[in-house]
């Protein structure tokens, strides 16, 4: 795994102010390639998707797949199943890994949108530690889809809520977390620690 220093900020008088950071650990290319070729497909789910013996694989798997969701949601006219014009949702690899060059604009995009969530959910009257676990659930897809369903449906109510609140302009800047976080809140399966 390799570690990268993470800016953490806050709003402060409608400006984001960088108040520290934190280690953010990731694998590499070459660790996940390993995982890849030793991968073996033991069934498939109902909709056809590869479920792996290994829990890495399965990973893999997943962030690929919500990568592909959530790139195919981003090109739709909302609220529709049309294409907004020029778009076309990927088909081949060369497709699928051509948008993913690294300008610096979609992670600021996606820190501008924790940043907004943060500060409206703050807002709504909820208990401290309420408002904690939700920005939590908010900047971290993997603590969010290991939810329960009922979990998961009482976020995507904020989720929502928040995204209705948002100005035109800026919920279509914001558009594609809020759809990614909208679509983990989506996924009917979920941790249940009984």
């Amino acid at each position: 795994m390799k570690t990268l220093k993470m800016p953490v900020s806050k709003t402060v008088n409608s400006k984001y102010v960088v108040i520290g950071s934190v280690d953010v650990f990731y694998p590499t290319v070459e660790e996940i390639a390993g995982f890849c070729q030793s991968a073996k497909a033991v069934k498939e789910d109902e909709d056809g998707v590869s479920e792996y013996e290994s829990p890495e694989a399965n990973w893999i798997q997943t962030a690929i797949l919500s990568y592909a969701k959530a790139n195919a949601r981003n090109k739709l006219v909302s609220g529709t199943i049309d294409l907004k014009d020029g778009l076309k949702i990927p088909e081949t690899w060369a497709e699928f890994t051509a948008e993913t060059g690294r300008s610096g604009e979609a992670l600021a995009i996606l820190r501008e949108a924790k940043a907004e969530f943060s500060d409206w959910i703050s807002k709504q009257g909820k208990s401290e530690a309420v408002t904690k676990t939700l920005v939590t659930l908010f900047n971290n897809k993997a603590a969010l889809e290991l939810q329960t369903p009922a979990n998961k449906a009482k976020m995507l109510v904020y989720v929502e809520s928040f995204a209705e609140s948002l100005s035109a302009e800026k919920l279509d800047r914001l558009q594609k977390p809020i759809e990614s976080v909208i679509s983990a809140c989506s996924e009917t399966e979920g941790f249940d620690l009984g």
